[in-house]
């Protein structure tokens, strides 16, 4: 199954996230490099925060892309708005009627503000756009972890938790599974 653009643009992002991590674990290891010693923890931080903003961006990314996919069959079959407003809506206002096919364009903003790392809003957003993403098992297999690593980034970056529980290995196990996490996704986009 070929994947999106956002999927193979998005792993690299991970995949060069991992090299900097393995970079700075060297420079870590050596003991004359006394700053990276010093700030190991600010690294693990960032790189954290980092990783989840891949994840939260390659949602929207690929959320946005699928909307915009069904818009198109919606607009290319050429439905009048009227009928489906009356459908689904059953009460409808004289102003509210137009004599135009439908065209229901989602705006990447929209997307972004149903989207989370959380892998139940994610759930969530994308049952909206006709994905059940707790019918991968890969997805299945992945999501709690992703969510701890959610959790964790949120209390970083909203209590100031300082992370001392999380080592730059964990951050570069973390990138795999998120892969295979986003790998999980794109395949059920894709086979929409």
């Amino acid at each position: 199954m070929e994947n999106t653009e956002y999927y193979d643009g998005y792993r690299s992002l991970f995949l060069s996230l991992k090299e900097i991590i393995k970079e700075t674990e060297q420079q870590a290891i050596l003991e004359e490099n006394e700053f990276f010693n010093k700030n190991i923890n600010f690294f693990v931080k960032s790189y954290l925060i980092t990783l989840c903003t891949y994840l939260e961006s390659y949602l929207t990314e690929v959320a946005t892309w699928h909307c915009d996919t069904i818009n198109r069959r919606l607009k290319a079959a050429c439905l009048p708005h009227n009928f489906l407003l009356w459908r689904v809506k059953k009460d409808v206002k004289d102003k509210e009627l137009k004599y135009i096919d439908a065209d229901l364009k989602v705006e990447k903003s929209e997307v972004s503000d149903s989207l989370s790392g959380n892998p139940y809003k994610t759930i969530k957003a994308f049952s909206y756009l006709g994905v059940n993403l707790l019918n991968s098992a890969e997805f299945n297999a992945n999501k709690d972890v992703v969510n701890a690593v959610v959790v964790k980034r949120n209390n970083i970056i909203h209590h100031n938790d300082n992370a001392n529980d999380i080592s730059l290995t964990d951050v570069s196990g973390y990138v795999d599974l998120f892969v295979s996490y986003m790998a999980a996704i794109d395949n059920m986009v894709c086979g929409k």
